[in-house]
């Protein structure tokens, strides 16, 4: 059962030698009263939302891509961590921001993409928050830390590297296909979420020249959706091996 809260307010108008007259509260009368589902429509503020909510509709439900088969977040690694992942990856080159590989949060994935039409939407759903893309640069050790992390959750998305979990740990390490190199620094593309700290990872606040911008997350991955449809494509995101581990996959 619903309700909503009705506060009706009266008002003294008080004269104060300096001012003009103003409106003080001088009673207030307050109700609940319960909606009902056959209560009739109210035709004025119908006719007042009908056209927002019109032309938000035909956006929202407007088809951006086509895909197979339901596309799935999974540990260690999963088609809509990679997805994702790339989404970001093209964002940031087409928009000229240097970075050495991608890290998302695997919980920022809300929901999964559905087999056939994918419409706007969802990727809403996917992606509810104003997250915005961000790099920054760390020192080997640090990004040694990021892995680590990565592992010891059991998989995250990434794009643009490659490691195993063993015991806990990442090993083999690669970025752009070239082992790890701890000597040098990396430049990590994430959201700014994460280069927050958030989920724990506390490791990007020791990020050097940190660079936001004012890409979202969510708009990446509609231009990615996008663009592939544009080029005939549909999407199927595959399992790459960009995380090994030694337990059985999950989606949890």
């Amino acid at each position: 059962m619903k309700y909503y809260y009705v506060a009706l307010v009266s008002f003294s108008c008080i004269l104060l030698s300096s001012c003009a007259p103003r409106l003080v509260p001088r009673k207030q009368n307050s109700a609940l009263y319960e909606l009902q589902k056959d209560m009739p429509k109210d035709s004025t503020v119908w006719r007042f939302y009908q056209p927002y909510k019109t032309s938000i509709d035909s956006q929202m439900n407007a088809v951006i891509a086509r895909s197979s088969a339901e596309i799935l977040r999974k540990k260690p690694e999963g088609r809509l961590n990679n997805l994702v992942t790339d989404a970001m990856a093209a964002a940031a080159a087409a928009n000229g921001i240097d970075f050495d590989f991608v890290h998302a949060n695997y919980k920022g994935l809300r929901v999964p993409l559905p087999a056939g039409d994918i419409r706007t939407y969802k990727v809403y759903e996917l992606m509810p928050f104003e997250n915005y893309l961000v790099t920054l640069k760390l020192k080997g050790s640090e990004i040694l830390e990021v892995f680590n992390y990565i592992a010891a959750r059991g998989g995250d998305p990434i794009a643009k590297a490659s490691f195993e979990i063993g015991n806990g740990k990442a090993v083999n390490i690669k970025v752009q296909g070239r082992p790890i190199d701890l000597s040098r620094s990396y430049i990590v593309l994430t959201n700014d979420y994460m280069a927050n700290g958030g989920d724990d990872a506390v490791f990007y606040k020791k990020g050097l020249d940190r660079r936001d911008s004012r890409i979202k997350v969510r708009d990446a991955i509609i231009s990615y959706l996008k663009g592939e449809t544009a080029k005939g494509k549909s999407i199927n995101p595959a399992i790459e091996g960009r995380i090994i581990s030694d337990k059985p996959s999950s989606n949890e």
